[in-house]
């Protein structure tokens, strides 16, 4: 069973019985008849108790968008503060992905739980700008000053270079 709702698959014409709609995504009919006694409205009182495909697509939106957090870029959701945190810069990690994404992870600054959360590969330099940290290219310039590169054929330093 799925702990998302995929409101695409609800039809906007139809209406739905309570089995109808616990096939269709999945879930327990006790949890749809749940939602019913929170807000989700019916069509009429008579039984069987009909849904009108509409309103559920709404009702599966709004819910999906009240636990969702609206975070800057900068910025990650921590679910057990239960809002957006800065990452604490040492704990700051980029991993790239396929299709130009990157895999940002960190601890949070208040509690130090663990957060995650994808981000274009092409916005890291601003996020680490705006988190106050150095650019990890410049520190790996300064820590291979005055070193033979891995991948240099020669052993020595040029006479140019000292």
């Amino acid at each position: 069973m799925s702990s998302r709702n995929n409101p695409s698959r609800i039809k906007s014409h139809r209406n739905y019985t309570v089995i109808d709609i616990s096939d269709t995504l999945g879930v327990h009919p006790k949890t749809v008849r749940n939602w019913l006694k929170v807000g989700l409205p019916i069509v009429d009182e008579k039984r069987p108790l009909l849904i009108h495909g509409a309103d559920l697509k709404v009702y599966l939106k709004q819910k999906r968008k009240a636990i969702m957090f609206d975070c800057e870029d900068h910025e990650m959701c921590c679910f057990r503060c239960k809002q957006p945190m800065k990452p604490s810069i040492e704990s700051v990690l980029f991993i790239a992905k396929p299709a130009g994404m990157a895999h940002m992870t960190g601890e949070c600054e208040e509690c130090g739980c663990r957060m995650n959360k994808y981000v274009s590969w092409r916005n890291v330099n601003d996020i680490w700008l705006e988190l106050k940290g150095k650019l990890p290219i410049a520190e790996k310039h300064l820590i291979l000053r005055g070193q033979n590169l891995l991948n240099c054929p020669f052993d020595g330093v040029f006479n140019d270079e000292k």
